[in-house]
């Protein structure tokens, strides 16, 4: 068990009592700097199931939406949630707060699992950030658990193919260290939440299907294979405040691997004194492997690297 009547305090426990667990799994030979990883936790409150405690090479990351609809796919499939019939509900408990899935099964697998992600919001739009070597760029604040920067493709002049890869992640990790050096972020409710942890580069339009795509960027030059459950969300409230995406309109986000999320508005609601919305994203998740993980005592590099 991992102590804490809260999720942030289980996650605030964990990180200052067993950080050295997080490293071996999320670094060099065990996992990478593009692992995620989700800890199963008991729940906190009286509707969650169980809780998810989320980390990566750098840090703990406050919600991870494709890594909730993982954990739920995976704890279906194995048993360990015992489900009957066409859906199962799950209330999944976070650091951000409790998260409501639906998990759609046919013949015991899961064929989708939609989350409703807590509140999201736009902190501050339209705000100038100087990048070195690039020069000034303007860039949206948005808020879904975490603090993310958005940045339109047409402020950087790349175009969102897996050939572009690297130059995404090298801008991306300059503009996430820039934006916190010039931007003051406070979360309205969590005053704990401060920092800008992701950037989300997109598309600023949409074809007549309704699909984006985008990139996200976070972690130690982690470049999302996921559409990323979280960016799709801060997406679509950006759209939706920018009066571009109306409530109930399906949007389908793309990365760069060519995977989509369906996403769409579900309705408005106040965080703080800021205007929210509430945001439903569909995705799935396949079980590629049931891993055992050794640490040799005498191992040089128990913690693990990054090159």
């Amino acid at each position: 068990r991992i102590p804490g009547q809260t999720m942030e305090d289980k996650r605030r426990y964990f990180m200052g009592n067993f950080d050295h667990i997080r490293l071996q799994l999320t670094r060099e030979p065990r996992g990478d700097r593009d692992l995620l990883a989700a800890l199963l936790t008991e729940a906190t409150s009286d509707e969650g199931e169980f809780g998810l405690v989320f980390m990566d090479a750098r840090r703990y990351p406050y919600l991870c939406g494709h890594a909730t609809i993982g954990a739920v796919t995976t704890l279906i499939e194995t048993g360990n949630l015992p489900a009957d019939g066409p859906e199962r509900v799950v209330i999944v408990d976070t650091p951000s707060g409790p998260v409501k899935t639906t998990a759609h099964i046919h013949e015991d697998r899961v064929t989708s699992v939609a989350t409703t992600a807590v509140p999201s919001f736009v902190y501050e739009s339209d705000t100038a950030l100087f990048i070195p070597g690039l020069g000034k760029i303007t860039v949206d604040t948005v808020c879904v658990g975490g603090f993310f920067v958005m940045v339109s493709t047409r402020e950087i002049g790349l175009d969102l193919v897996p050939e572009n890869g690297p130059a995404f992640i090298s801008l991306g990790m300059s503009i996430i260290e820039e934006a916190n050096r010039q931007l003051n972020v406070e979360h309205p409710t969590r005053p704990g939440v401060t920092t800008v942890d992701v950037v989300e580069f997109y598309d600023p339009g949409t074809d007549d299907q309704g699909l984006g795509r985008n990139a996200v960027v976070y972690g130690e030059s982690h470049l999302d294979r996921s559409p990323c459950g979280t960016g799709t969300a801060a997406k679509l409230t950006l759209l939706h405040s920018k009066g571009l995406l109306d409530v109930g309109t399906p949007f389908y986000n793309q990365s760069l691997l060519g995977s989509r999320f369906e996403g769409r508005v579900t309705g408005t609601t106040k965080v703080g004194h800021l205007d929210g919305v509430r945001v439903e994203i569909i995705g799935s998740a396949h079980i590629t492997g049931v891993h055992e993980f050794v640490l040799d005592p005498r191992d040089p590099f128990p913690q693990g690297f990054l090159l």
